[in-house]
């Protein structure tokens, strides 16, 4: 058995830099999302208005996925991220400026929704292309832990933050402090010194452009996990509801909304941690399935308490079962997705992560606001088990997946019984090239 280096990835300096960013960038979406669903929730008092957010957010991912996805096949990574970065600072600055120009009409904080998810859809395909090439080829799972968990890691932190400036200073202080997350996320990424370029600029038409969608369609391990991460967590949106259950539900103000944001990420973080010292190293798929509909049961048990206490726990522990389904998830897809197509797979799997994100949340501000939001919390935990189950029967090779290496390309394409070639764009020996 292969020694456990939990923290191999950092032995890279321009990783460790690259993981600060991603720290830092995370740290801005986990202060300024969480403000901005308190404050339209506060104007509009209406949970379908909460929903709206995702479809603001949702709109621009759709229509920059293509392009995003191009961007980080074909030019230089870190100028397109940090480009990024620059963007999301102003999407900041811009929800501090309205909140202190006094706008209340919530369309005026959609359209700045609107940009915020622009500027996502390049920074995250950008990222994942950019990060393989910072560190040694045994340490790029543990670096796609370290690097996942970023979320879930200012997650923690974020909400609380959030909910503690909020009640102190109020909406434009917590939008600033936004905006310094996301300028250290740019200046830390000017630090990493190792630049990367996608290969095949040569390439055009549309075939290049929708070679991500070809590229998911082909392999049935990333379309199970691709599109069971849709569906299933599509309907189990219960953080999108968490303003309303802090105003209507449990009664307990900013600082009880603060604590509801925050719980789901501390078990996600531990977790994240656990899993970076014990890797799942059998029987990946299976678990994967299990804490899906682990997930979907917690989803209901939230939806009819009324302890805070208790809600609480239920959070922390669905951030747990989120974070062991997502780990397996994103790692088999980066495992088994070329280095050529990285970017373009991405930007499609982001685009389906989006529609889970922000279209749940349309789909809970919806159902919330036509039979309540409790009982839409719980039906769509329950639509998430039955998803997870009917997907187990659909995958059965996703299911049976024991290892993360079963995922690399060299492996599918070494035997003519597993499947097209991992890149049916690139030359057939581009892989092995790739990989050495």
């Amino acid at each position: 058995m292969s020694q456990i280096e939990p923290y191999g990835a950092f032995a890279s300096r321009d990783y460790r830099f690259f993981f600060a960013s991603r720290l830092a960038n995370s740290f801005g979406t986990n202060i300024m999302m969480p403000t901005l669903g308190w404050q339209i929730y506060a104007l509009t008092r209406d949970p379908f208005a909460l929903g709206m957010i995702g479809m603001a957010v949702f709109i621009p991912v759709v229509l920059s996925s293509l392009p995003a996805g191009q961007a980080a096949d074909r030019l230089e990574r870190r100028r397109v991220y940090m480009t990024a970065q620059i963007v999301l600072i102003g999407s900041a600055l811009s929800f501090c400026m309205l909140t202190l120009s006094g706008v209340t009409a919530p369309w005026a904080f959609y359209l700045d929704a609107a940009l915020f998810g622009a500027a996502k859809t390049f920074s995250m395909p950008t990222a994942t292309a950019w990060m393989p090439h910072l560190v040694e080829r045994r340490h790029f799972p543990n670096a796609v832990v370290w690097t996942s968990s970023t979320y879930q890691m200012s997650s923690v932190l974020g909400p609380a933050l959030v909910g503690l400036t909020l009640y102190a200073f109020g909406e434009a202080v917590t939008y600033a402090m936004a905006a310094g997350c996301y300028l250290a996320s740019w200046m830390l990424a000017c630090l990493v010194r190792i630049r990367s370029r996608g290969a095949h600029r040569e390439q055009h038409g549309l075939a290049h452009i929708f070679a991500g969608f070809t590229y998911i369609y082909r392999s049935r391990l990333i379309l199970g996990a691709t599109t069971l991460d849709l569906f299933a967590l599509l309907l189990g949106g219960a953080t999108a509801m968490l303003p309303v259950y802090a105003h209507d539900v449990l009664h307990v103000g900013e600082g009880g909304f603060g604590l509801l944001r925050s719980a789901p990420a501390l078990g996600s973080a531990a977790t994240g941690i656990f899993l970076a010292h014990r890797p799942l190293r059998r029987g990946v798929g299976r678990f994967m399935f299990t804490s899906v509909v682990v997930y979907g049961f917690i989803v209901m048990a939230f939806g009819l308490s009324k302890n805070l206490p208790l809600s609480i726990a239920l959070l922390v522990l669905l951030g747990a079962a989120e974070t062991v389904g997502a780990f397996v998830r994103q790692t088999l897809v980066q495992l088994s997705t070329h280095d050529d197509m990285r970017g373009r797979v991405t930007s499609v799997n982001m685009m389906f992560v989006s529609a889970r994100n922000e279209l749940g949340d349309v789909q809970s501000g919806f159902a919330a606001s036509l039979i309540g939001v409790v009982p839409a919390v719980v039906l769509g935990g329950l639509g998430t088990v039955i998803v997870a189950v009917l997907w187990q029967r659909m995958f059965p090779a996703l299911r049976n997946v024991q290892t993360f290496e079963q995922a690399l390309p060299e492996r599918a394409s070494q035997s003519p019984q597993s499947g097209p070639r991992p890149c049916p764009s690139c030359p057939p020996d581009s892989v092995t090239q790739a990989r050495a």
